[in-house]
């Protein structure tokens, strides 16, 4: 008895170290897209996946054909470090790396924080890319300190904006717009707060183009390859379409 039933969990075992593979689960480098989340169209490897539905599926369009749940920058006004207000149109017409941080952290942020400095040293010479960062501790993150943290890290205004606001619209639109959460639950909502690790690329229409890991340097090498797949995609648009973006 003691061998049979020795035997079915080896079994059990094996099965379950198939399924893994099998799944996907390992073997895929960061960076690397995932074929699966594909379900709207075949994969191109010359153009960028578009986003819809709760769990940010990806998809390639047919075409200019886009369904009307493509996912978008929802509206808002919150203030950057010069205290200025900054609104979804500040995305139109550019490409937008988007990332959430907080001015105290000292866990995810500071690596991220690292990396999104690398990309801005590579974006420098050019007018139509920026990053935009909101900050999940927004009633600690005032315009003043945000500036302060700015000059700390050596963040340039004209090239990366850190946002803050009122603390529901930011959650809010880091919930519902970009999925941006730790997925924690807390039972005092006075102290909860989101946070990602994960960073995302706007398109110049406000439709969400990728999703990347902001602390890892490989995704980050992948995101800068996409920006120029990006950037020829809008080049070759304008020229069919002198009158669009």
């Amino acid at each position: 008895m003691k061998n049979i039933r020795s035997s079915i969990i080896l079994i059990k075992y094996v099965i379950l170290i198939f399924c893994f593979f099998s799944c996907g689960w390992f073997g895929r480098e960061d960076g690397e897209k995932d074929s699966n989340l594909t379900f709207f169209a075949t994969p191109q490897k010359d153009r960028l996946p578009y986003f819809r539905g709760r769990d940010l599926e990806a998809f390639w369009a047919e075409g200019n054909q886009l369904p009307a749940n493509v996912r978008k920058v929802d509206p808002f006004t919150f203030q950057n470090q010069l205290n200025q207000n900054v609104d979804e149109s500040h995305f139109m017409g550019k490409i937008t790396i988007v990332s959430f941080f907080f001015a105290k952290c000292h866990g995810l942020c500071p690596n991220i924080i690292r990396n999104l400095k690398f990309v801005q040293s590579e974006i420098t010479k050019r007018q139509n890319i920026q990053i935009v960062s909101y900050s999940v501790t927004p009633d600690l993150d005032n315009p003043l300190e945000l500036k302060k943290f700015a000059e700390e890290k050596g963040i340039y205004s004209q090239y990366w904006n850190l946002l803050t606001g009122d603390r529901e619209k930011v959650f809010d639109l880091a919930r519902n717009t970009f999925q941006a959460d730790t997925n924690t639950v807390n039972k005092n909502p006075q102290k909860d707060f989101v946070h990602s690790e994960q960073i995302f690329l706007i398109g110049p229409d406000l439709r969400f183009r990728g999703i990347y890991n902001g602390n890892r340097s490989e995704s980050i090498k992948t995101m800068l390859e996409d920006i120029k797949l990006l950037t020829q995609e809008l080049a070759t648009n304008k020229e069919q379409s002198p009158s669009k973006i």
